[in-house]
């Protein structure tokens, strides 16, 4: 008896074996399945059929849709595997060719990990229903309930409109990032150029984080940097809705320009440490980040003590 014929443009061989992978399960039934590779001249064809007396666990009508709903995600895992990368690539240089051939790849890049993330995330928090799988997925069975044949190109062009929309908004995303990772290198590289221009101010500032994203500044004698212009700035903070701690410490860091950085209570730190890695990206071979140094324990030991009294 005859299931199904897939029609594809390309090399069927991944497609084989990510429909393989999906089928076994009738194999270990002991349902005998039969797959014919057919290669044409512009396309390769894909045959499946089943000896009807093989399938003894299932009335046939209901194996057939077992049978195709296996197939939908063997389809899938090809079109997420070989064809989404493609479709990503040509949806880049189409619609944002202005940009040079190493941007778009940049684009790219960050389009496939927003990609990567979404399954993960999804895979945490066990929203499958409206994951991109189960929409092509649902597609593709819907479409084989009334077919027999199905044209893979044909099929992704003109029924995953959904797909191709999802596509396009993380490609936006992407694009998003990109910028906002261009505008934080040319900011990154200003920093530099001021920290490069200026004369040491001072030997060396240790830096001691805090849970609540503030800061401490210590000199070389281990005493706390507190001068005018910290004040200055930390009243500013204060009056301000748009100055963070983060903002204070790095104006503070290139203002006073040490010959050395060293930063300390990194590891005990629960939020993102974007800021650590601004300041080693400006004062590059300046910066030590330290986790557990005798000075730490110092400062760890004063906080007990004052905690006591």
């Amino acid at each position: 008896m005859n299931l199904l014929l897939i029609e594809t443009n390309k090399n069927a061989e991944v497609l084989k074996s990510k429909l393989k992978k999906q089928l076994k399960i009738f194999e270990v039934e002991g349902i005998k399945l039969k797959e014919e590779v057919i290669n044409k001249e512009v396309s390769n064809h894909i045959k499946y059929s089943v000896e009807i007396e093989s399938v003894k666990k299932y009335p046939i009508s209901d194996f057939i849709a077992l049978f195709k709903d296996h197939i939908a995600k063997g389809l899938w895992e090809y079109i997420q595997a070989v064809e989404e990368i493609n479709i990503l690539r040509k949806m880049i240089d189409k619609e944002y060719y202005y940009f040079d051939e190493r941007e778009r790849l940049e684009i790219e890049r960050n389009a496939i990990n927003i990609l990567k993330e979404e399954n993960r995330v999804t895979l945490l928090v066990s929203q499958e229903d409206y994951t991109r799988r189960s929409k092509v997925i649902k597609a593709i069975t819907e479409y084989l309930s009334n077919e027999s044949q199905i044209n893979i190109d044909g099929f992704i062009t003109f029924r995953l409109k959904d797909y191709y929309l999802e596509l396009e908004e993380t490609i936006e995303k992407a694009v998003e990032d990109f910028l906002m990772d261009k505008e934080y290198n040319e900011f990154i590289k200003l920093l530099k150029y001021f920290v490069d221009i200026q004369d040491s101010k001072i030997e060396l500032i240790h830096v001691v984080l805090e849970e609540d994203h503030s800061f401490k500044l210590y000199d070389f004698k281990n005493e706390e940097i507190n001068n005018e212009y910290l004040r200055e700035v930390a009243n500013e903070l204060s009056n301000s809705n748009f100055l963070s701690y983060e903002d204070l410490l790095m104006s503070s860091l290139i203002t006073m320009a040490p010959e050395k950085i060293i930063i300390h209570q990194v590891g005990r730190l629960r939020y993102t440490t974007d800021i650590i890695k601004t300041i080693l990206r400006v004062f590059t071979s300046k910066v030590m980040v330290c986790n557990g140094c005798e000075w730490c324990s110092v400062e760890a030991n004063l906080e007990t003590n004052v905690n006591k009294e």
